[in-house]
């Protein structure tokens, strides 16, 4: 399957990319990941490669007022699947197939709210860009 149009979706909900600043946007589709690589006297390097291949999401937000992101956020943690864990169901693009895959990632929630601008006088906030992270379990 081609690419649809959509560049994520939280199960099976198309995440809005009005919240996404597209140029940011990454991934990082089945990363290698080795179990205790070492390297000879001689230099070689000697690799045990796991079955696992996590993918990795990333993108920064666009700015946004406060009633932003708390839709932004609420799109995602009312989608957890395991709210302790954080997790969510999560199907991407992915460029090296020029299709989609599918697995469980958990939100990185320890995001950072950094204030542009308080409007006191409409009583919002704006809020700078900030990282999201999805990450394969």
């Amino acid at each position: 399957m081609a690419f649809d149009g959509r560049l994520l979706a939280i199960n099976g909900d198309t995440f809005p990319l009005k919240f996404v600043f597209k140029e940011s946007y990454n991934v990082v589709p089945k990363r290698l990941q080795d179990m205790d690589p070492y390297t000879t006297e001689s230099g070689w390097l000697v690799r045990n490669p796991v079955e696992h291949e996590p993918s990795t999401i990333s993108f920064e937000t666009k700015p946004m007022w406060n009633h932003e992101l708390a839709e932004m956020l609420n799109f995602i943690t009312s989608r957890y699947s395991d709210r302790k864990r954080r997790e969510v169901l999560v199907t991407y693009y992915n460029p090296t197939t020029d299709g989609y895959d599918t697995g469980t990632f958990y939100f990185n929630v320890n995001l950072e709210y950094n204030i542009n601008m308080v409007d006191v006088e409409n009583k919002r906030i704006l809020y700078n860009s900030m990282q999201i992270d999805f990450i394969e379990n």
